[in-house]
This record gives structure tokens, sequence and C-alpha cells, in this order.
């Protein structure tokens, strides 16, 4: 019985550079409240605890990117609508 306890395949996945750290690097880029939802879920754990800190910050700070520069260039490019509030 001893064998069975000391086989955990759920242990490293989630560490720096392994498959779902990277799966939390991809939602944060493709949406960042989904990596931010991720990265805090990581966060929580306390053997993932830096692995949930880098996705919180990416998540962020992609989010930052596209809301002050992505979003502004494809509006001027006529890709995104300019709204503009009913007076």
């Amino acid at each position: 019985m001893d064998g069975f306890q000391s086989i955990n395949p759920i242990d490293n996945k989630f560490k720096l550079g392994k498959k779902w750290f990277w799966m939390g690097i991809v939602a944060g880029f493709l949406n960042s409240l989904t990596g931010l939802i991720y990265g805090i879920a990581l966060l929580v754990e306390r053997q993932y605890r830096k692995e949930g800190l880098i996705i919180i910050v990416w998540a962020i700070v992609w989010f930052l990117v596209v809301y002050y520069f992505i979003f502004p260039w494809l509006t001027e490019l006529g890709y995104i609508p300019k709204f503009q509030a009913i007076k």
C-alpha cells in the first residue's frame, strides 16, 4: 500500500515550465480575466504560489498592453469601431 501513496501524477504538472503552467500563460493571453482566475487558483495552493503569481502578473501586464496599445491602434485602423457617448 505504501507504493500507491508515493505515486501522485499531479504533483508537478503545474510547476514552472510544465504543460499546465503554459496553459495558464496562454489563458492569460487569450483572456486576461481567465488568466487572472487561473493564477489565483494556483496562488491559493501553497506549492504553486510562484507559478500563480507569474500567471497573475502576466495576465495584468497583457491586459494593460492590449488596453493601452493594441485597442487604440486597431481603432485607428478602423478594425474596432469608435464609440462616443450620446448627448
